[in-house]
């Protein structure tokens, strides 16, 4: 799913402040060698050898509020989300005015689908340190994703204007010009990366490439909005020679398979989606709507199942009721068709 993507590519930018004793019990020396050692791992960009040593301080001293909240952020850059939401929960009351601790608790709730949560957290951050533009791209991509498009577009609006070339930031504000059906403004934005070739420039190749697809798979979308679907779809067969499994461009590039007819193609992209994120919801949708015709039990598990994770969407408002309605009249006909049987 591209925002797992996005996710991901924000944490490859994070950069964190490790603490050596801001505890609320006596450090044994045993314990601070195993803490500054860990930070020191930390800084060389070794987290997991970083999270190691912050657990050995644990075992010397585990009430160590500063070996749990460092491990908290560590295991947020390894990806053990779950660990670093009990540990930084475990210590946040020690560490009220600490906006990074907050910062990264939202992070891992986030990683995890806990938007709400993620949300508290963010605004926690904020409220210590209002001007953190990380925590305002992230936060941003929480309301995105929520379909509170004036609110994520109200925290970064003024950053982008200011900061043009900042990748993220473009990424942000053209999707929500593409929520917003404002698609010749997201292409105007993007007209550098055009021209460029879609060339990006850093000095990490595995960035360089993420940047790239999420920025295409954008750019894809917006040419799809204004019915350019021959340019869009040459986009995202570049994006899928990068990522062939990704959901959201397979869907993306099967919507302009069926307004092109070509139903049977876009059936294949929506199942190979489905396969490889089973819960992406508007994949879901659409293969409710193909099957509904010459396969309703099939069409019906698809609504189903996207009527039960769409709740929580504001912008999937209108297709969650759509859906529903086209679930409970595959309901009724299969109820009649088992009356006539009897």
């Amino acid at each position: 799913m591209i925002k797992k993507t996005f996710v991901n590519l924000l944490f490859s930018f994070i950069t964190i402040t490790f603490i050596i004793s801001c505890s609320s019990t006596k450090i044994s020396s045993e314990s601070l060698n195993y803490i500054i050692s860990g930070n020191k791992f930390a800084e060389k960009g070794d987290f997991q050898s970083s999270a190691n040593q912050y657990r050995l301080a644990l075992k010397e001293e585990p009430n160590s509020t500063t070996a749990k909240r460092n491990l908290g952020l560590v295991s947020v850059k390894i990806g053990k989300y779950k660990e670093a939401i009990e540990l930084l929960k475990d210590v946040s009351s020690f560490y009220t005015k600490d906006a990074e601790l907050f910062y990264f608790l939202g992070e891992a709730n986030r990683a995890i689908g806990n938007d709400n949560d993620a949300i508290k957290s963010y605004q926690q951050s904020l409220n210590i340190s209002p001007a953190e533009l990380r925590v305002q791209k992230s936060l941003s991509w929480v309301y995105l994703k929520l379909g509170e498009y004036d609110q994520a577009e109200k925290l970064i609006k003024r950053n982008f204007e200011k900061n043009p070339l900042d990748l993220q930031l473009l990424l942000i504000s053209t999707s929500i010009d593409i929520k917003k059906e404002r698609y010749t403004k997201a292409i105007k934005a993007m007209q550098e990366f055009e021209k460029s070739d879609f060339r990006i420039v850093s000095k990490d190749q595995t960035t360089a490439e993420t940047e790239k697809i999420l920025l295409l798979n954008v750019l894809g979308n917006a040419y799809a909005g204004v019915n350019n679907c021959e340019k869009a779809q040459k986009i995202y067969e570049i994006v899928l020679k990068y990522r062939p499994f990704l959901a959201s461009t397979l869907t993306d590039s099967a919507k302009c398979d069926i307004k092109a007819n070509n139903t049977l193609l876009a059936k294949n992209k929506l199942e190979k989606a489905h396969a490889s994120e089973p819960n992406y919801p508007e994949a879901l949708y659409l293969l409710g709507k193909i099957y509904t015709n010459n396969d309703p039990k099939k069409a019906a598990f698809y609504y189903k199942r996207f009527v039960e994770i769409s709740s929580d969407y504001k912008n999937l408002e209108a297709e969650n009721k759509q859906a529903q309605a086209s679930l409970n009249l595959l309901e009724s006909k299969k109820f009649i068709q088992g009356k006539k049987s009897d």
